[in-house]
């Protein structure tokens, strides 16, 4: 990193091998996670060390959520503008993919520049190399001369040692992308998402997206609508086949690409992949063989300890390679915690900052809050946005409840219609018996942003009848949510039946102080 992106903080004295700095906490690693639990951290009045070996914010904000929304937004702006050709405006849109990954680049930069400022406020030091565990209580950093440069000590030594000691340690490491044998990248022609954002910034004629989860279909979408080809191949029967999201949101997603001319195979898979000069050929399971001007691997990701010693501070892994931790969050030695991809559960940004807030404030205050990932919003961003929250319909079955399911479509919505944008539904999962609510997905324009209140729905008193109780400004997408419970509401209200809790609030959160 150039000297000046970041203003790493030097620790109080100038550290050699011998030196060691106290501090109550010590977060490894500086994405969403590690940002999260420092700042929660700091919050409670614990002194903070924040250390990162590569760029400050980790995958999310370089490589991961900021990017991909900032290139997401522009292709729906693509897509929209041209919707309305003939609705009151004129001339049609295209992309400039260049100027777009520059413009992604400038996002970026100017929020990473100002990273260490936001940490600074709280008085949480950032510093800057390679972290390694000597024992369960004590850190090496290993510095470089990037890290001397940006603290304006020219001629300072490339390899400087620093030790830090806490009682309390966790490790966001986060993740890197599996490589796919069959399909090996070499950051050229066939790329994982890293390689597409740091080193893409020619549209490609066409591509092929090896996966279709998160990456694969933001990624896709982005690259069709800029003007490549694209092709989206996924090895299960389903696009985005997670937990929280439904069937009927992966097939509405699948029939708008293939409007728009995304092909999509299902149930296939990479045979092999023989590289020429400026394209990719090809082999699908099925026989099939086709050229690409890049590929893109986007099969999932992978834990990533190399170098932690994990060993010296006994800390346990799992034969996948996820640190092992309890209901807590806490890692096989006492006192080192978990968060993130680093650990088993959902490899979402979403999830590390639930996981954060959970591990730093135990880490402060003692183990009493433990995640509960149904609670977490699951949202992607694509051709259309999905947000999902609490059980899906099928989870709620396997729990034990009767579950039935509102819905709405926003093909009634007044403003999905003055938009011209009403591709898209609500879903509201709660148990037939008692009404309680249970989760929900909602795709369609800002479902990211909407999600947040059926979240606040499942954890209110008031359950199904949160939405109820709410005024709405009219018209707006979220009074489509009233609209998919009211026949519901209004037979239980007849039934003289109460109002039952959300899933989440009818079972109590232990609370620590300051949580």
């Amino acid at each position: 990193m150039a000297a000046g992106v970041v203003d790493v903080v030097a620790v109080e004295v100038v550290a050699t091998r011998q030196d060691m700095v106290n501090y109550d906490l010590i977060v490894v690693g500086s994405g969403p996670g590690g940002y999260k639990a420092a700042i929660t951290a700091a919050h409670l009045g614990a002194k903070v060390a924040l250390i990162e070996k590569g760029m400050p914010g980790g995958t999310c904000l370089n490589q991961g959520c900021i990017p991909k929304k900032t290139l997401v937004h522009l292709a729906l702006l693509i897509e929209d503008v041209n919707a309305l050709h003939g609705r009151g405006l004129t001339g049609k849109v295209s992309g400039d993919f260049h100027a777009a990954m520059a413009h992604k680049n400038s996002v970026v930069a100017g929020i990473r520049d100002n990273f260490n400022v936001w940490l600074k406020r709280l008085g949480i030091r950032l510093i800057h190399g390679d972290a390694k565990f000597l024992t369960g209580n004590i850190v090496e950093i290993r510095t470089t001369g990037k890290q001397a440069e940006a603290e304006h000590r020219p001629g300072a030594p490339a390899n400087t040692a620093i030790r830090l000691q806490a009682p309390r340690i966790i490790i966001a490491t986060g993740a890197t992308p599996i490589e796919l044998p069959e399909c090996m990248t070499d950051g050229r022609l066939i790329m994982n998402s890293r390689d597409f954002m740091f080193n893409l910034d020619e549209l490609p004629e066409s591509i092929l997206c090896v996966g279709g989860g998160a990456i694969g279909v933001e990624l896709g979408f982005v690259m069709h609508q800029f003007g490549s080809r694209v092709t989206i191949v996924e090895r299960g029967g389903r696009l985005l086949d997670q937990a929280q999201i439904s069937e009927r949101a992966s097939n509405i997603l699948e029939r708008k690409f293939k409007r728009i001319g995304i092909e999509v195979k299902k149930n296939t898979t990479i045979k092999y992949c023989e590289r020429r000069e400026n394209s990719v050929d090809v082999t699908f399971n099925d026989g099939v063989q086709k050229s690409y001007a890049k590929v893109l691997i986007a099969v999932g990701r992978k834990p990533y300890t190399d170098g932690l010693g994990l060993a010296e501070a006994a800390v346990s892994v799992d034969e996948n390679g996820f640190i092992g931790v309890s209901e807590y969050l806490e890692t096989s030695t006492p006192g080192i915690y978990a968060i993130g991809d680093v650990k088993a559960g959902p490899m979402t940004a979403n999830a590390a900052l639930h996981d954060a807030k959970v591990a730093a404030t135990n880490a402060v205050n003692g183990n009493l809050l433990s995640p509960n990932y149904h609670k977490v919003p699951t949202v992607f961003n694509s051709a259309l946005e999905i947000a999902a929250v609490g059980l899906t319909e099928e989870q709620a079955e396997a729990a034990g409840f009767t579950p039935d399911v509102a819905r709405a479509s926003f093909g009634g919505s007044g403003k999905a219609r003055a938009q011209h944008d009403f591709e898209g539904f609500i879903e509201m999962v709660h148990d037939e018996d008692s009404g309680q609510l249970l989760g929900g997905c909602i795709v369609g324009p800002e479902s990211g942003e909407q999600i947040h209140m059926m979240s606040a729905a499942c954890q209110s008193e008031r359950g199904l009848w949160f939405f109820k109780d709410m005024s709405y400004s009219h018209p707006s997408w979220c009074e489509e949510m009233e609209t998919a419970i009211d026949p519901y509401t209004s037979a239980f209200s007849r039934s003289r039946k109460d109002a039952v809790p959300g899933i989440y609030a009818a079972n109590p959160v232990r609370r620590s102080k300051g949580a």
